[in-house]
């Protein structure tokens, strides 16, 4: 028996032959996989490429006299678990948000209920129009998953994002979507089982059958987490700050919105845009940080502490911009910033979870433990920031989840939005424990 189901749809972009790729790394992930295809699409590459090696007929338009199957649209998309867009043209991406079904693929997708994810690939102006951009921020809301793309030579020489992502992450991230999905369904099936039968009901008579989705496990908490950098201002010009992007807070608050808690981001500096479903408060330097995070923390049950905060601040900063004046060096008092974990664990209440990151370049588990044993941690997600695919502005990351009982997991190199599911799957079992 197959893993999973996969309808993957191909369309009319320079990089659809990758999508034979996605195919081929899917089905050795032991997927089924399925092809439609565009009319432009067959301009870049044949259907019968697929069909030879899927052994399934390539559709392209269900009203083809050889299309074995009339009503292919219907029976094509509810019998997949995920459909899959690689490449996905801003065109495809416009007919989706507006509900335009003229070919067999947007059919496809709008008589779809299994989970979707896009890979868009297309020339930077292209993905940076107001109008792409609005499309995206629909089908987000929709409850659409991108894999966004990269930044890269182009077809058209040009130099900018709007490269098709690598074929291997947007597999790791289509399989990490799928596993979750049916991880969170098991359990949900578990637990409404158990509520049937502590109230006396079978599945099908159960008032809350219909109103608690299986992606919904964090409903009831409501998570407050510190994201990117602070700046600490040296003159009204200058200031010290880190390489902290918010991407791995960003990923975490997004995955938690998403399963359901109601999620507040205190955000420093960051190089990407919060997701949405979430509250947003600005805390630039770390006194101001430090400032949103107690006035917020009285409604949180869950404390994440991911920004990568300063320690240490200029303790004069001048109200107008230091001269060089001729000298070769400068010196700067730096005094310590408040330290926004400790405060938090100190003044916990209403059995608050209080979870830590450690970035580090040495000795990572020992000062992970540490750190959490000083600051009263419950948990401490460690990240060697030395290794391949970690540490800042990266799309992926390695990491040691540390526990309060004593316990390790290790998260070998995964994108950050599945990284943001397992962190949220430990806090999960810290709450049962």
């Amino acid at each position: 028996m197959s893993k999973f189901r996969i309808g993957l749809g191909v369309t009319g972009g320079i990089a659809a032959y990758k999508a034979i790729e996605v195919m081929r790394l899917l089905q050795k992930a032991g997927c089924e996989v399925s092809v439609a295809m565009t009319r432009h699409a067959t301009e870049f590459i044949k259907p019968l490429t697929f069909r030879a090696l899927t052994d399934q007929y390539v559709i392209v338009d269900d009203y083809d006299p050889a299309n074995p199957d009339p009503i292919a649209h219907i029976n094509f998309s509810q019998n997949i678990d995920l459909l899959l867009i690689v490449p996905a043209t801003a065109n495809i991406i416009a007919k989706f948000a507006n509900g335009v079904a003229d070919d067999f693929l947007t059919s496809t997708y709008l008589a779809s209920t299994a989970r979707v994810m896009i890979a868009p690939a297309m020339n930077t102006t292209m993905w940076e129009q107001p109008a792409t951009q609005r499309n995206i921020a629909l089908l987000k809301a929709d409850g659409v998953r991108f894999v966004e793309p990269v930044a890269g030579e182009l077809a058209c020489k040009t130099v900018g994002t709007g490269k098709l992502e690598d074929v291997e992450n947007i597999v790791s991230q289509a399989l990490s979507l799928l596993e979750t999905t049916d991880n969170r369904q098991q359990t949900g099936d578990r637990r409404q089982e158990t509520r049937d039968k502590n109230q006396g009901t079978s599945p099908s008579e159960s008032p809350v059958s219909s109103l608690l989705s299986h992606d919904s496990d964090l409903l009831g908490e409501h998570i407050l987490i510190t994201v990117g950098g602070t700046r600490e201002a040296i003159d009204p010009v200058r200031f010290i700050s880190n390489h902290s992007s918010g991407k791995m807070g960003f990923a975490v608050a997004e995955a938690a919105a998403a399963r359901g808690a109601d999620v507040t981001v205190v955000s420093g500096v960051t190089s990407v845009e919060p997701p949405e479903n979430v509250k947003v408060v600005r805390g630039i330097s770390a006194k101001e940080m430090h400032e949103a995070v107690m006035k917020e923390l009285p409604n949180a049950t869950v404390f994440i502490g991911s920004a990568a905060v300063a320690d240490y601040r200029p303790a004069n900063a001048p109200a107008e911009k230091i001269k060089k004046d001729g000298k070769e060096t400068m010196s700067l008092e730096l005094v310590k910033t408040p330290d926004i974990l400790a405060d938090v664990s100190k003044n916990r209440t209403n059995g608050l979870l209080v979870i830590g990151f450690a970035a580090e370049t040495s000795d990572v588990i020992e000062y992970a433990r540490s750190k959490m044993e000083k600051k009263g941690l419950d948990m401490v997600v460690a990240n060697d920031i030395t290794k391949d695919g970690a540490g800042f502005n990266t799309d992926t990351n390695v990491a040691t989840i540390i526990t309060k009982n004593g316990s390790e997991t290790d998260l070998p190199k995964m994108p950050k939005r599945e990284m943001a599911d397992r962190i949220l799957d430990e806090i999960i079992r810290l709450r049962k424990e």
